[in-house]
């Protein structure tokens, strides 16, 4: 092989490389991404409707490039707790987000118990799920392997 064709195949091994590295990047970076912030032990200040009340404030952010609608926001509890749907939501659902825009739910934190949160989720419009854990993974293995067996059993379960 003489240093003509050696440089040539060096030059078509970095292109093929860098071809795919870009070809990647750009589909890992070219797709809906959700940031899902709680806040707890909050307070709106000059709103008749939440006054004397605290809050449990979710936060959807559109972190991603492709625009996705947003059709639920909810928890799930822990076993034997039922999930919930918050339907405070700031703009109402069913909206749909763009880059960088966002979503806010509240929900007056006296009306559950949050030591049974088990994650918060976001459905959106192709039915996928978005995850935000609140409890720790045994917890919530626990808590999955009592709801299975109780869907075994044949008791009203949810999963």
């Amino acid at each position: 092989m003489t240093t003509t064709e050696t440089v040539t195949a060096i030059i078509a091994g970095y292109g093929a490389v860098l071809s795919t590295v870009a070809i990647v990047t750009q589909i890992a970076n070219d797709r809906v991404k959700l940031k899902l912030v709680v806040s707890w032990n909050m307070k709106i200040v000059g709103d008749p409707d939440y006054e004397g009340m605290t809050l449990i404030v979710l936060k959807v952010t559109n972190t991603g490039h492709r625009p996705v609608t947003i059709t639920h926001i909810g928890a799930w509890l822990l076993y034997p707790e039922n999930p919930f749907i918050m339907t405070d939501t700031h703009p109402p659902l069913s909206h749909t987000i763009k880059e960088g825009e966002f979503i806010t739910s509240i929900m007056n934190q006296a009306s559950t118990d949050c030591a049974t949160i088990d994650y918060w989720n976001v459905i959106d419009s192709t039915g996928r799920v978005y995850k935000l854990r609140e409890t720790s993974w045994v917890r919530h293995f626990k808590s999955a392997i009592q709801w299975k067996l109780a869907k075994r059993r044949g008791e009203n379960a949810w999963r």
